[in-house]
């Protein structure tokens, strides 16, 4: 069938790329479900605590705020290795979400959820690094697009879940289901081997390299590219359950069961479809087509009070937001060299989370007269006009980044400028 063509890769996998695929789905799952504890019970948690919407911009801002420090998380997977990183990541999103299960009020609060955002962004950043090293290039941004979507299955299964903290501080259950995964840890330890693209540099590249010199002509791109599409992602991903429930009056079941049933769709369509049209036509397309769609269909949810409409909205969000995933993880891991691969994909990820940060901290002085749809219309509108920095950037579709043959990332000694 033509549709099922488009979603298988464009090339086998080996064996060893489908067992790589299998643990580190175990990541993904652990990232999608763990990591959106905090925005799935953000209704109940506002409630709790009796929070308004204010209140809310401010404690989404400093999570975001404080995940700045995975950087080092990242550092110290291109100077000594992905793996210790990788593993230590894991630990502190599931082991924070444990005791944020007896966080006393809004401040101890945030600050446990403030340490699992740092796990989140160094488990997805280092993730993402390695499994681009592993697997062959004409099969990377499927890939990626596998990886997220386990991630997503992690995301949808907690929304599933998420009804059981509805009442006074039943939220608290949530998050200690939350740390479930933690008993995969053992295996996962076993599991998971150092990157074989990895080879431990001779000099150390500061944390400042691949921000001047030849590598700056493709950071600054993509970390703008980054910044403006969390500017409009983050709030607009993390406010839809409390438009939906405190807005709208959806019940916390129903919220749920639409966000979870309409968005299946787009997911995987997004996911694998994206991923193997980055792979056939080019990362650049893929990404700015990608945000066209998600931000038009984002944009919508928000303006509408309907199910089907809304559900439809969500549908169309989800497809461009998880189109662009694939594509854009490949792009940014084939735009750096190995020994500061890492680190690049953290300097980025780190504009994504100041992008978020100016995202929520607009909405914060403006949504009183605005009101949320029109804010996030305006976010979005930035994120559109963002899309000229993708051809600012060489297509890197097919790159080798094994050292085995030739592709757009040669060491740093080698870049000009």
């Amino acid at each position: 069938m033509p549709l099922l063509d488009h979603l298988r890769p464009p090339q086998r996998l080996e064996r060893r790329e489908i067992a790589l695929l299998g643990v580190f789905g175990i990541l993904a799952f652990t990232q999608g479900w763990s990591g959106a504890v905090i925005t799935h019970v953000l209704p109940f948690v506002q409630e709790d605590f009796g929070l308004d919407d204010a209140a809310i911009f401010d404690l989404m801002a400093i999570v975001r705020a404080v995940a700045l420090l995975a950087l080092v998380l990242s550092w110290w997977g291109d100077r000594h290795g992905r793996r210790r990183p990788l593993l230590a990541s894991f630990l502190l999103l599931v082991v924070a979400n444990l005791l944020t299960v007896a966080a006393p009020g809004v401040a101890g609060f945030t600050a446990l959820q403030a340490v699992a955002r740092i796990g989140t962004i160094g488990l997805g950043a280092l993730a993402i690094v390695v499994l681009a090293e592993e697997v062959a290039p004409r099969v990377r941004g499927y890939a990626l697009g596998v990886y997220t979507l386990f991630g997503a299955l992690g995301t949808g299964f907690g929304l599933l879940i998420r009804p059981l903290g509805e009442s006074g501080d039943d939220w608290r259950i949530v998050f200690a289901l939350s740390a479930v995964p933690l008993l995969a840890f053992p295996f996962v330890a076993r599991a998971i081997g150092e990157s074989r693209a990895y080879t431990k540099p001779e000099v150390h590249p500061r944390l400042s390299a691949v921000l001047r010199a030849g590598l700056a002509g493709r950071f600054w791109p993509m970390a703008g590219l980054s910044f403006a599409v969390s500017l409009f992602t983050s709030p607009a991903a993390n406010l839809a359950l409390v438009r939906l429930e405190n807005d709208l009056g959806w019940s916390a079941a129903a919220a749920s069961l639409l966000l979870a049933g309409a968005s299946a769709p787009g997911v995987a369509i997004g996911l694998l479809a994206g991923g193997r049209v980055a792979d056939t036509l080019g990362r650049r397309p893929t990404e700015v087509v990608a945000i066209l769609v998600g931000v038009a269909g984002g944009v919508a949810f928000y303006f509408v009070e309907g199910g089907w409409p809304a559900g439809l909205g969500i549908f169309v969000s989800t497809l461009g937001a998880f189109g662009f995933g694939p594509a854009f993880a490949a792009h940014r891991s084939e735009l750096f060299p190995t020994e500061v691969r890492a680190t690049a994909a953290s300097w980025i990820i780190n504009a994504a989370i100041v992008g978020g940060l100016f995202g929520f901290a607009a909405g914060r002085f403006v949504v009183d007269a605005w009101g949320i749809p029109v804010t996030i219309a305006v976010l979005g509108g930035v994120l559109v006009a963002a899309t000229g920095l993708v051809w600012l950037l060489p297509e890197t579709q097919g790159a080798d980044l094994t050292g085995d043959g030739t592709g757009p990332t040669p060491p740093i000694g080698a870049m000009p400028g």
